[in-house]
Parts: structure tokens; sequence; C-alpha cells
């Protein structure tokens, strides 16, 4: 299975970013250190996106506040350092915040990811 972090990614790669058609690498042989043309971010099927989005609304009604810390952090690029600054909290408090969260989300899609991989 592959790792949770990488899973959140590819989700907001998936809902937040516009696919151009280009997501995926040529099989064509690049030189090393150049410009790439091409767009190498991950992305999730359809049915897996919607397997991660049901968890995060059952995040949303279990612990808010981890859904906020979760939502900020991969949705809207908003580090723990930001987010602690803007609470007036420790950035300590708000990476346990985000562990807990991503723990949540793992254990609500883990069943399906186990049987894609």
């Amino acid at each position: 299975m592959r790792e949770t972090k990488d899973i959140l990614t590819a989700w907001k790669n998936t809902r937040i970013l516009k696919r151009i058609g280009t997501e995926y690498p040529s099989k064509s042989a690049g030189i090393e250190g150049a410009p790439r043309d091409f767009d190498y971010r991950q992305y999730l099927t359809e049915d897996e996106a919607q397997i991660v989005d049901n968890a995060v609304l059952t995040l949303k009604a279990d612990n808010y506040s981890q859904w906020i810390v979760l939502t900020a952090y991969y949705l809207r690029d908003v580090s723990c350092n930001a987010q602690a600054k803007a609470v007036g909290k420790r950035p300590h408090d708000i990476i346990n915040l985000l562990n807990q969260a991503e723990m949540f989300i793992r254990g609500n899609i883990y069943d399906f990811f186990k049987k894609a991989a």
C-alpha cells in the first residue's frame, strides 16, 4: 500500500489541480538535468478519490480541528508553522493534529487501497 501522505497529495492533485493531459511521463529518453515539459504529479482514479473524499468527510464529522489542519495543509498548502502562528499554538501541536488526521484517513481507506495494491 502506498504511503498516506502520497495518497493525500495525489488526492489534492486530483481534486484541486486541473489536468492538461501531460500528467504522465513520456517513454522517450530525456537529457538529464534539462527542464521537463511534462507534469509528473501523481493522481488518483475517480473511485480512489471518492474513497478519500468520504474519509475526509468522516474526519470532519468526527474531529473538526483535525479536519481543518489536514485540509489546510493538503488542499491550501498552508504549512504547520503558518497554521500554528495563525492560531497562537506551538507548531508541534499542529503537527500532532496533522499526524492524527493522517492516521484517521489511513484507517478509513486502508481496506480499499490494500486491495488496489
